[in-house]
């Protein structure tokens, strides 16, 4: 009986050190889960809640001065998609909005600047373009 028990307590052993290794293993898991939500649910919040039609005109009439506005300006995302959430989703949560809504306010100002700038190029360059062909 005494062999018994001396050969069952390795494995006793192994088992109590693997379920005791294991279990953070569990936990950040469940993080990396509350994470991804967290920033899904960020990411939408922004692109629904950011007007891209005003940053592209802020960019065209505002051009550098406007995205210096775009990537310094931080946002504070809603109150309410935050209500009941535990710190860390409310921390994952506010830097993913405010990354999101700043790279679409980026976005949107630098292609309001190159429609600017290549509207200007039509309208100033064309012209002149013609006249050398004309004149040839």
């Amino acid at each position: 009986m005494k062999i018994k028990l001396m050969s069952l307590s390795p494995f006793l052993a192994f088992l109590m050190a693997g379920l005791i290794f294991s279990s953070p293993f569990v936990s950040l898991a469940q993080q990396n889960l509350v994470q991804a939500k967290a920033i899904a649910a960020a990411e939408r919040d922004a692109a629904d809640h950011v007007n891209k039609s005003v940053w592209l005109w802020a960019g065209c009439l505002g051009n550098i001065v406007v995205w210096a506005i775009a990537s310094a300006y931080e946002p504070n995302p809603p109150a309410v998609a935050l209500l009941g959430k535990s710190p860390e989703y409310v921390a994952v949560y506010t830097d993913a909005y405010r990354a999101e809504v700043r790279k679409i306010r980026t976005s949107g100002v630098k292609l309001g600047c190159a429609a600017w700038a290549a509207a200007c190029c039509l309208v100033y360059g064309l012209p002149s373009v013609v006249g050398l062909l004309g004149s040839q």
